[in-house]
């Protein structure tokens, strides 16, 4: 009998799975917002059109809630895991980095395997996984560290990655083993990879919720399954499982006040067919119990929690509008922020004002529990949904290189160094002036005295190429003003001259800047106003550029819904009006592209 019955739970929990739709509504207000709140309908990645309507994935369950309340709505995808289906391949191969075999993402099987064979490939840089617990299902949650001294404890900031809290979000573990490749395969050639290896004690969970994962493996082996949740059988008739990412400590199943603050209940559910589920109590889930027990056991100040999709970082708190950190660490949380998506132009907010409310979310409990300055990345955009096309899974793991870095720089103490001089060329035998000014951008002060080192070739002569401080602690900026440098006598006409500035500290922590100078005065060879047509030969009936053939015009503005000048009305010469551009249409005061 009891083996009768085990066959029958596998084959239920195989067999037996929702069917999500992409649904889109009209007309989108405040009340009508209530209303889908009221029911309990999870708008889970909901994307706002420009035609004030919404979309979102939904489940079948929940899509009958609507029928039966009336809601008019349009169906974009009968079958969303279909529809991520069709965009799935496993013929494609890079160079670069390796595709799994589930439509290019990896089964639960090839995140363990690649986490060997890191490990067995790059011994010196990557420890041996480990456990860090299991999961309701009994299988191993793995954790892997990266570090040039992977098997020892050093005095090196800790950095936290983690992927999969969500099961059908696969791009979230696929970004991190892009990431962990590229820095043992550039160790040796790249010195952001080096820098951060040698000073970083990296750790990546890239499946925190494997059980989903399994289970997504087995009602769609291609890619595409949309289980969200964990394995838990918590609903007769619907989506089983506890959403993980509501099932933390910080402001789980908030009612209406937590800590003094307002709370907004919409956050999760305490319906357990429902996507936002947070479980019977905070920390019921295995899963959520190892990240915190694992968390205690280091000394994370950063971490990043990666999600799929909306191409949005999202930091705390999203329990409530009124975010109640202090103004130190907004700030704090904004200026690391602003950095982290300059390369991918992320849009940075708490989830609460650009997303939705959650509470009991992992990113709430990391900093309001235990004071890591914890990140929420969303990759992708709408169009890529849950399970982007094959072939955007290198282009989005591209587009989170930077921010992955650079979280690991800031973790410690990291330098950015400002260099400037106002002139353009300069004649030998004559001094000029270099601004300097350094920056630790870290969480974490100097270790140690820190150097400036100035380093030039014989021709151009500082009166002191090293400046040494005893302190520059974190967040702060020394500001050296101007310093006078000269041009040797001897230096040719015409040649080019390079000042580095290197800034360390006694962990060696490096930052570079660099400035070239040309030496001379140069010759001008022609020089035109454009203020008449001349000789100039343009569009010689050939061309088929599809943004605007160039014209001799005044350049007029263009600007953006907000008022902001997007192209600009001044790229004349100093004392002429025209300058050729391309696009330029006088009469609707609007121009493309111009020099």
């Amino acid at each position: 009998m009891r083996k009768f019955i085990i066959i029958a739970f596998i084959i239920s929990h195989i067999f037996s799975y929702e069917l999500y739709k992409e649904i889109k509504i009209e007309n989108i207000n405040p009340l009508l917002v209530n209303r889908l709140a009221y029911l309990d309908i999870e708008l889970d990645h909901v994307h706002m059109e420009s035609d004030n309507s919404i979309k979102f994935a939904i489940s079948e369950s929940d899509l009958n809630r609507i029928d039966l309340n009336g809601i008019k709505y349009e169906i974009i995808h009968e079958d969303l895991e279909a529809f991520y289906q069709s965009r799935l391949t496993n013929d494609v191969e890079s160079r670069d980095f390796e595709y799994g075999s589930m439509g290019g993402y990896y089964t639960f099987n090839e995140i363990v395997e690649n986490l060997d064979e890191l490990a067995e490939d790059y011994p010196n840089l990557v420890a041996q996984k480990i456990s860090i617990g299991q999961t309701l299902e009994g299988r191993d949650i793995w954790a892997l560290k990266m570090s040039d001294n992977p098997n020892i404890d050093e005095d090196e900031a800790e950095v936290l990655y983690t992927g999969l809290h969500h099961a059908r979000e696969p791009m979230s573990y696929m970004n991190l083993f892009y990431y962990m490749n590229w820095l043992v395969e550039n160790y040796e050639s790249d010195p952001i990879a080096k820098n951060i290896l040698d000073h970083r004690e990296l750790w990546f969970v890239p499946a925190l919720n494997p059980d989903g994962l399994i289970y997504n493996q087995q009602i769609a082996p291609n890619g595409g399954g949309m289980q969200r949740k964990n394995a838990r059988e918590t609903c007769n008739g619907g989506v089983d499982g506890v959403d993980l990412n509501r099932n933390y400590g910080y402001a789980w199943n908030c009612q209406g006040n937590y800590q003094g603050n307002q709370c907004e209940t919409s956050g999760s559910s305490g319906d357990g067919c429902n996507e936002t589920y947070r479980g019977t109590f905070a920390f019921s889930e295995p899963e959520t119990q190892a990240m915190r027990d694992f968390v205690a056991s280091h000394d994370f100040p950063v971490a990043f929690n990666y999600h799929s999709y909306s191409n949005l970082l999202l930091y705390p708190f999203g329990y409530t509008y009124n975010n109640p950190m202090s103004q130190d660490d907004l700030n704090t949380f904004i200026e690391i922020g602003e950095e982290l998506v300059s390369e991918n132009n992320y849009y940075l907010g708490t989830g609460v004002d650009i997303l939705y409310p959650v509470n009991g979310e992992a990113c709430d409990w990391m900093y309001g529990s235990e004071g890591i300055f914890a990140y929420t990345p969303e990759v992708g955009s709408s169009s890529d949904g849950f399970w982007p096309s094959t072939s955007r899974i290198i282009p989005l793991c591209e587009e989170n290189l930077y921010a992955n870095q650079y979280l690991a720089l800031v973790a410690g103490s990291n330098y950015n160094t400002n260099i400037s001089v106002s002139e353009e060329n300069f004649i030998q035998g004559n001094s000029y002036f270099m601004n300097l000014s350094v920056t630790n951008s870290g969480l974490s002060g100097a270790s140690g005295d820190v150097y400036i080192d100035i380093i030039t070739s014989d021709n151009i002569i500082f009166d002191d190429s090293q400046i040494v401080l005893d302190q520059l602690p974190a967040g702060s900026t020394i500001d050296f003003g101007e310093i006078t440098f000269e041009i040797s006598n001897t230096v040719s006409e015409g040649s080019i001259e390079e000042i580095n500035v290197n800034v360390y500290d006694d962990n060696n922590t490096i930052s570079t800047s660099s400035l070239f100078l040309l030496i001379g005065e140069p010759e001008i060879l022609i020089n035109n106003e454009f203020e008449s047509q001349d000789s100039w030969t343009i569009n010689d009936g050939t061309d088929s550029a599809s943004a605007g053939i160039w014209e001799r015009a005044i350049p007029n503005p263009t600007y953006d819904d907000n008022g902001q000048i997007i192209q600009p009305n001044a790229d004349h010469t100093e004392q002429g009006q025209y300058c050729y551009v391309t696009g330029n249409d006088v009469s609707n005061n609007s121009s493309e592209f111009g020099f």
